[in-house]
Order: C-alpha cells, then sequence, then structure tokens
C-alpha cells in the first residue's frame, strides 16, 4: 500500500486493499444471510445458494479485479490526476487573472473588432458597464485625438499577425479623456490567421499628465533661458557700445589734445608774430619818422645848395668859382637831387610796407585783445592772412577777391584767421604748378558765409567723409600732420557754424564756412 504524506488514503491506491474490501464484504454479506436462515428456516434454499453465490464471489473476485475494477481505478486515477493539474492550473490562471486585473485593463475582441470580453478594470476606467461594452467596437472610446492614418496602420498590423503597440488616448463614458499604453497581440487559428484580439493597456494618464507638466515646464524654461539669453545679450550689446563709446571718447580726448596742442602751437605762433611785430614796429617807427626827417634835412640841404648856385656869378674870384664848379661837376648835384628824392620815395614806400607787414601779423595774431567773443569785420581778417601765406600762395596761384557786403561778425578772429590760413595753404598745396584761389563773400539771412576754391587736384569721393577726421591727410608723408582741417572743424563748430565742401578730381575743390552774424545766447 502506498502512502502519500499530508493526502488521505484511498482504496484505488492499492489492489490488495480493493480484494480485502470486497472479501469483507462477501463474509458479511454471508453472515446477514445466516441470520437470516436462523429466523426464517424456510429460507434455507435461499441460504444455500447465498452460500455458493458467496463462494463464486470469492473465487472470482481476483479475476473481477485484474479484468473489471483494475483498469476502472487505473482509469479513474488518472482522471483524478488530471483533474487535480487542472485544478492546480485553473488556480495558478485565476491568480495571473488576479494579479493582471490588479493592474491592467483587459479586452478581448473578435476577428470582426467587437468586444467579447472586458475585466473589470476596463469597466472601471471606461466608467461603462459590462453590458455596455460586450458587442461594441472599440470606436465607442474614441476621443478625436488620433487621425484615420494612426488607426490604419494599428489595423495592418494586428491583421497581418503582429503585435502592436503604442498610446491611446481614448474618451470615457462621462465625457474625460485617458491614456493608456496598449498592447494588442493577435490569436492565431489553426490556418495561422487571428480568430481574435487580446488588448492589454496600462493607465498612464497621470504619466501623460505629468510628461505635459514637464513639457510646459521644459518650454517656461526655456523661454526664461532664452529671455535671459537675450537680456544678456542685450546687456552684452550695451557693453560693447559702452566700450566703443569709452574708446570713441578716449579718441575724441586724443583727437581734443592734439588739436590743443595744434591750438596752443597756433596760438604761441600767434603771440611770437604779435611779440615780433611789437619789437619791429618801435624801430621802424623812429626809422620811419627819422627817415622824415633826413628827407627834410636834404631837402633844406638842396635849397641851400641852390642858394649857393645862385651867389655862384657873384664870385670875383675867377679861381674860386671855377673850383666850385669842378665839385659841382664832380658831385654831380643835379642827379643827386633826382635820386636822392627818388630813394627817398622809394625807402618811405619800403617802410611803408614793413609797417603793412607788421600790421597785419598784430591783426592776424589779434594782438592786444582778449580771448572774448567780439563783433570784427572779416574782411579784414581775410586781408591779413592773405599778407601772411602770401609767400606760400604767390609762386602757386592768384589770388582773386569778390567779397560781397558783409556786417560785422561776433567771433573769435584770430581763431578764425587760422582756419582762412589753413583753408587758403591747403588750397595752395592742391595745386600742382599755376592756379587760381578764389575767395568769395557773402550774406544770407542771419548767416555769413567765407568761400575758397581752387583749381588743384580735387578730393577723391572716398576721401571726402575723413577730411576732417584727425591725422587724416592726403598729402604725402611728412608734409601734413592732417591737424589742420579737424583743427579748422572744431574752430568752426565753436562758432555754432558749419563747413561745406564740393570737390571733383581734376577740376578742383571749395571749402564754404557758414557762421552765424550773432552767437546764440545759452542761459
Amino acid at each position: 500500500m502506498r502512502f502519500l504524506p499530508g493526502r488521505p488514503f484511498k482504496l484505488t491506491d492499492s489492489p490488495a486493499a480493493v480484494l480485502l474490501v470486497i472479501s469483507m464484504a462477501v463474509f458479511i454479506a454471508e453472515a446477514l444471510v445466516m441470520v437470516l436462515l436462523q429466523r426464517f428456516p424456510r429460507l434455507s434454499p435461499l441460504g444455500e445458494a447465498a452460500t455458493d453465490a458467496t463462494l463464486l464471489v470469492v473465487l472470482i473476485s481476483p479475476v473481477l479485479y485484474f479484468v473489471l475494477f483494475r483498469p476502472m481505478a487505473e482509469q479513474f486515477h488518472r482522471l483524478e490526476n488530471t483533474s487535480k493539474t487542472l485544478h492546480e492550473s485553473l488556480g495558478e490562471l485565476r491568480s495571473l487573472k488576479f494579479a493582471l486585473d490588479q493592474h491592467a485593463i483587459v479586452s478581448i475582441t473578435d476577428v470582426g473588432g467587437k468586444i467579447t470580453y472586458v475585466n473589470d478594470k476596463f469597466c472601471q476606467i471606461s466608467e461603462y458597464g459590462r453590458e455596455e461594452l460586450l458587442g461594441q467596437n472599440h470606436r465607442i472610446l474614441k476621443s478625436g485625438v488620433h487621425d484615420a492614418a494612426f488607426f490604419s496602420n494599428m489595423w495592418q498590423t494586428i491583421a497581418g499577425g503582429k503585435a502592436w503597440q503604442g498610446e491611446l488616448c481614448n474618451r470615457s463614458k462621462g465625457g474625460g479623456l485617458y491614456w493608456v499604453e496598449t498592447t494588442i497581440v493577435p490569436l492565431p487559428d489553426e490556418n495561422g490567421l487571428p480568430r481574435q484580439y487580446i488588448a492589454i493597456r496600462t493607465d498612464i494618464t497621470n504619466l501623460q499628465q505629468v510628461s505635459a507638466m514637464l513639457a510646459e515646464s521644459k518650454a517656461e524654461l526655456e523661454l526664461r533661458v532664452k529671455a535671459r539669453t537675450e537680456e544678456l545679450e542685450l546687456a552684452k550689446q550695451a557693453l560693447e557700445a559702452d566700450i566703443k563709446s569709452m574708446r570713441q571718447l578716449n579718441q575724441k580726448l586724443e583727437d581734443a589734445h592734439s588739436q590743443l596742442l595744434q591750438s596752443e602751437k597756433m596760438a604761441s605762433i600767434g603771440q611770437l608774430a604779435a611779440g615780433v611785430a611789437h619789437e619791429i614796429n618801435n624801430p621802424i617807427g623812429f626809422v620811419y619818422s627819422n627817415l622824415g626827417m633826413l628827407e627834410k634835412y636834404v631837402q633844406d640841404a638842396f635849397g641851400m645848395i641852390e642858394m649857393y648856385e645862385h651867389a655862384e656869378s657873384a664870385i670875383a674870384d675867377a679861381e674860386v668859382r671855377q673850383q666850385l664848379q669842378a665839385a659841382k661837376q664832380k658831385l654831380d648835384i643835379a642827379f643827386l637831387k633826382t635820386d636822392l628824392h627818388a630813394l627817398m620815395g622809394e625807402s618811405r614806400d619800403g617802410i611803408s610796407r614793413v609797417k603793412a607787414i607788421v600790421q597785419n601779423l598784430k591783426d592776424f595774431s589779434h594782438a592786444g585783445a582778449t580771448d572774448e567773443w567780439h563783433f570784427a569785420d572779416l574782411h579784414r581778417g581775410l586781408n591779413s592772412t592773405l599778407n601772411i601765406v602770401n609767400n606760400e600762395i604767390k609762386y602757386k596761384a592768384e589770388v582773386v577777391k569778390q567779397y560781397g557786403e558783409l556786417p560785422e561778425v561776433e567771433c573769435l578772429l584770430s581763431q578764425l584767421n587760422q582756419v582762412f590760413m589753413n583753408l587758403l595753404v591747403n588750397a595752395a598745396h592742391a595745386i600742382k604748378e599755376r592756379g587760381t584761389i578764389t575767395v568769395r563773400t557773402g550774406r544770407a539771412g542771419d548767416e555769413v558765409w567765407i568761400e575758397i576754391a581752387d583749381t588743384g587736384q580735387g578730393i577723391a569721393s572716398e576721401h571726402l567723409q575723413k577730411i576732417f577726421d584727425p591725422f587724416f591727410t592726403t598729402k604725402p608723408v611728412g608734409q601734413g600732420t592732417g591737424l589742420g582741417l579737424s583743427l579748422s572743424y572744431g574752430i568752426v563748430q565753436k562758432h555754432h557754424g558749419r563747413i561745406e565742401v564740393q570737390s571733383e578730381v581734376g577740376k578742383g575743390t571749395t571749402f564754404r564756412v557758414w557762421l552765424p552774424v550773432e552767437q546764440p545766447r545759452v542761459d
């Protein structure tokens, strides 16, 4: 007999037990028959028959066991094992189904797409009852988020016998949207064609919301980063602009410093010219005065000689008279009279010219005047400047004056004379061999203009925008500092005026300086 721990004993576990049970049943039956015969003697023939039957059963029970009962017992045992296996498998399936139902949303559809099974989780998330879903198509849950191409691709995949995976957005019965991670597996029939589809879904609505929030946060962060980047870029541009402004300011300071040095140099030259003019003016004054006295003395001497000539005939001594005539011939008194008058005239003219030059120097440097605004005659300033630079111009050009009527202008004349000098010298330098410099003046409303035009080489168009820049010059290296026009521009700007220039290569250049008659009053 076989005994298994933890399992109740069964008759089918041992053939001996079966035979023992049969024998005991036969003896019990015979004992019952004997008891009946003692009470009912009339049944004795039946008792004999029962005894014979019992003996027959005992004799044939082994045969019955091996022929009938044992195959039945074995078949019953196999059925019991199969039932046990099925029961265990069913328990495992129930456990798997329970675990799956706790997490997944499960549905089964036929090949046409009709729902044949849904689990509780499906009903819970869709808000539909099971009876409302069975027999329906999944279109009942369509949200409108996905297009037709999306579902077409899904059906082509599962109809071809392949599993499909993806994210679906469904609409519940109450109208709310929910997202599910879906896997649809086709179950094939004996021909390999899908006979039904099992869809296993996982609710990812919260994940989608978190993803959406993350996407929004990312977008917001990107916007903030972009805004901050733009702010930094603007700050960078502002900083670069400030650096550029500082560089320009430094350049302007350097230019102003250079112009100040040039202005101080010109002022020093003006002071030197004024000092030289003053020092020359004193000896020229008494030379001119002495020359006048000398001319008077010569005239008196010639008058005395004429009186001696008239008295010559009254001299009785012939020898003395002869000596006087010989001395007069030797001295050539007639020639001396004529030549002395000419010499005195030329000397007086030379002294006058020296005095004029000295006066021009004084006018150019404006000696004796303070550095204050006052009304001055620009024509006088132009003339004195032309006289000063005459040595630069006379060998290169003829100066033509075309002066208009100008009122006196409120200005710093010594500084304007520097502007005129720079323009005139530049005009002379622009002429290669021989040309013409024309100086024109005029008035237009509350402004006056001074124009200096030359017939020189002209200025190229690409240089016109730079000619007022400090240190820019079109002259050969070593022949120009590049500060003349820059300094002139600054002086004109200081006078609230402007400089206009027109030039054509090969034909000449014209500079026109505009100045207000009166300077604007600023509180």
